[in-house]
């Protein structure tokens, strides 16, 4: 752990993702605090002691016991994702198709223009 005086105005962290005071020191885990030194969001206290940042939610404290319901959400989130990606990909596929034809058409038309105006 390591004591470290928060720099940024706007910082949050925690397991709460609470928001952190400009000014006051923090006890925080040392890969976090090496982030933060080197983002230039804290630096390191010298003072004895600090807050204890609270980084993980223990289950009693969570808000969530059952995942199962969260987790079927998102699977069919996803699956719905997914089938609109398709179809998306579907959609371009038979604009590209349309606009070939489109083009070649112009093309005709252009080159058959082309030869009605050579002989006036």
């Amino acid at each position: 752990m390591a004591l470290v005086k928060i720099l940024a105005l706007n910082i949050f962290a925690g397991a709460s993702l609470q928001r952190l005071e400009a000014g006051k020191t923090y006890d925080v885990d040392d890969s976090l605090a090496e982030k933060w030194i080197a983002a230039g969001k804290a630096e390191k206290s010298t003072e004895k002691k600090g807050d204890k940042l609270v980084t993980t939610i223990s289950p009693a404290n969570s808000t969530v016991n059952d995942s199962s319901g969260i987790q079927e959400k998102l699977d069919a989130a996803l699956a719905k994702v997914n089938e609109l990606t398709e179809t998306a990909a579907e959609k371009e596929a038979e604009h590209t198709t349309a606009l070939e034809a489109e083009k070649s058409r112009a093309d005709k038309a252009e080159a058959a223009l082309t030869e009605a105006t050579k002989g006036k």
